[in-house]
């Protein structure tokens, strides 16, 4: 889960990963295979947020060599259905849901998206909460500007950086099947708005070794659900 904070960042240890930085000997990644991700929103939200929101997680992920096939439903559909005609590609086992539920603010600590875990092994939805972002631009204007006089543009803008960064932050846990975090880059838990509404997305990079449990995860992922 990414929560936010309205204007400063609240940082969580990691037990399991190094937080930052690059690994000796590591100068490029090999392959993986694309990711098929299944993507419904809400019908009150405009189809350009949903291709902006998917091409900030694009942004945030591409630099790590892993890419997403995002099929877009404006129904509910089988997580489990064989791949189309978009290219040689696994069935998708991911959905992402981008709607108006909420869930609390915390401590100060808003979540703006969210994924469940069964025991150990992470659900196969990821829930991105439009109106909880929508709510941390009303307490960040000091970050954002005045909402009374954004027009709408710019505020979708906003808006879709957010959700993307938080949509790549909760892609990382499904792929690390891993609820822990990091004190830095892509997997640390909380963020400032600044973080989260800036041009650039500058402190959410994959590092090597969780990258490296990702691919392993992905590649397994793919060989099961092509077979």
């Amino acid at each position: 889960m990414l929560i936010a904070t309205s204007l400063a960042a609240a940082l969580y240890a990691s037990h399991a990963f190094a937080a930052s930085g690059t690994a000796p000997g590591i100068t490029a990644f090999t392959s993986v295979p694309p990711m098929i991700v299944d993507v419904v929103s809400a019908p009150d939200i405009s189809a350009s947020l949903v291709s902006s929101v998917l091409a900030e997680t694009d942004a945030v992920w591409r630099g790590s060599g892993f890419t997403f096939v995002w099929r877009r439903a404006t129904r509910e559909v089988d997580p489990y259905a064989s791949g189309n005609e978009a290219g040689p590609y696994p069935a998708a086992t991911l959905r992402v849901v981008i709607g108006n539920e909420t869930l609390p603010m915390r401590d100060g600590r808003l979540p703006l998206g969210w994924i469940r875990f069964d025991d150990a092994a992470p659900g196969q939805e990821i829930y991105l909460s439009y109106a909880n972002v929508d709510r941390l631009m009303a307490v960040a204007q000091e970050v954002v500007g005045l909402l009374s006089q954004m027009p709408l543009k710019q505020r979708e803008i906003l808006s879709a950086r957010a959700m993307g960064r938080a949509l790549a932050h909760e892609l990382g846990h499904y792929l690390l099947a891993s609820k822990i975090h990091t004190e830095h880059g892509l997997m640390k838990a909380s963020r400032s708005a600044r973080e989260l509404f800036a041009a650039e997305s500058r402190g959410f990079q994959i590092d090597p070794l969780q990258r490296r449990v990702m691919a392993v995860r992905l590649r397994r992922e793919s060989l099961v659900v092509s077979r």
